[in-house]
């Protein structure tokens, strides 16, 4: 994400992460988190690639 390659690769660790028990709310919480960090452009776009995998996901306001 902070690379902005918002790729299948990247697909794969969110599917992998679901697949292990990450809940959409945790996976939420991760990209808000990053966010701040890699800025709030590639965090949206990863919540619309997270979405595809957990279906509507609760963005923290």
């Amino acid at each position: 994400m902070s690379q902005g390659l918002v790729t299948d690769a990247l697909k794969h660790h969110i599917l992998n992460a679901k697949n292990h028990g990450v809940t959409k709310e945790e996976m939420a919480a991760i990209i808000t988190h990053t966010a701040f960090y890699s800025g709030w452009p590639k965090g949206w776009a990863v919540f619309n690639m997270a979405k595809e995998i957990y279906g509507d996901i609760i963005v923290p306001g």
